[in-house]
């Protein structure tokens, strides 16, 4: 039992730096790409936010940790449960990476989850399951870009007297101040989540009878360990993702760069410390860079890139459920469980 315990902090560990790696370029990307912020200046900015905001937000965790998979009985089998989710988690969300791909983490996550928790026989919380975390997961994108088509529409014509060269000072001071922002709530939406689900199998071990296991807070500990993670995975974020959003999929100035920037950062913050439900920074940003094409006579989003991004946003859950039912059963066939 200890083995598999440690079997879930790492493969947790694992999936939380993967996130970074993946994710945490994204945040960057706009004020790098409107040359507000060199890239080794931002990538240090993004290490240290997402590190100080994977240390908050406990509110969304412990909705994704107790509300959706309802876990009880033997310890074995929560933690296999938990190491099937994040295996699972952890290979679409590098799968996509490899294709150049965004892809949400949460969305691998919460699809990685369903699909253990059905194959090893726990009670799945659909209705809460649908309104917590799948409605604000596939929503969230539509509401960035309408925010950042509204926003780009009232400020372009605001400021359509100023010049641009400050106009586009002004953007990228903006812009660096918005970076820090979005690192800081990618943590706090990203880390957490993982942290809780670790923390169920550290209770899964230490709490007895398993009839009903739930948390209510995260050690510290293992808030940190996460953190950390998440940290370092930042540090080593490659850039292929930021090519296909920023760069390949839209043409953007530095003004639009800060307003995608800005709308993302008000729906994530939002979703985090109001409704307090879990949201995608890769696909509410994807969305808000897409908005601020389409608010002129004419957009100049290319749609050999946006359009598989759209099919991934749809297909991530289903697709890393259906990888953790596969998982999940060739792990109950050689188990024997």
């Amino acid at each position: 039992m200890e083995l598999l315990l440690v079997a879930v902090i790492v493969a947790g560990v694992i999936f939380a730096g993967s996130n970074g790696f993946h994710d945490a370029a994204l945040t960057i990307g706009n004020a790098v790409v409107g040359r507000a912020l060199n890239p080794k200046w931002a990538l240090g900015l993004a290490v240290v936010f997402n590190f100080i905001g994977a240390l908050l937000g406990e509110g969304i965790a412990i909705v994704v940790a107790n509300q959706i998979v309802l876990f009880s009985g033997s310890a074995d089998l929560i933690l296999t449960c938990l190491l099937v989710a994040f295996v699972a988690a952890t290979i679409w969300s590098l799968f996509t990476y490899f294709l150049a791909l965004p892809v949400s983490s949460t969305h691998c996550l919460i699809g990685g989850l369903l699909g253990a928790g059905i194959v090893f026989g726990f009670s799945v919380n659909t209705g809460e399951a649908m309104d917590s975390v799948v409605w604000p997961l596939l929503l969230s994108p539509v509401l960035g870009f309408i925010l950042a088509w509204a926003l780009t529409l009232v400020l372009s014509k605001f400021l359509a007297s100023v010049p641009p060269k400050p106009l586009f000072r002004g953007a990228r001071m903006v812009d660096s101040v918005l970076t820090a922002s979005l690192s800081l709530v990618h943590g706090v939406q990203d880390a957490q989540k993982v942290a809780a689900l670790v923390m169920v199998g550290i209770l899964a071990v230490e709490a007895t009878p398993h009839d009903g296991l739930s948390i209510v807070e995260i050690s510290w500990p293992v808030r940190l360990l996460i953190a950390a993670a998440l940290a370092l995975g930042t540090g080593l974020s490659g850039w292929r993702v930021v090519q296909t959003l920023s760069v390949r999929m839209v043409r953007l100035d530095p003004l639009k760069s800060a307003i995608a920037d800005g709308a993302a950062s008000i729906l994530m913050y939002t979703a985090a410390l109001v409704m307090r439900v879990p949201v995608s920074l890769t696909f509410v940003l994807g969305s808000s860079i897409l908005g601020t094409q389409y608010a002129g006579r004419k957009g100049h989003a290319r749609a050999r890139y946006f359009l598989p991004m759209f099919g991934v946003w749809l297909l991530t859950i289903p697709a890393a459920a259906l990888l953790a039912l596969g998982l999940g059963g060739i792990v109950k066939a050689a188990a024997g469980i």
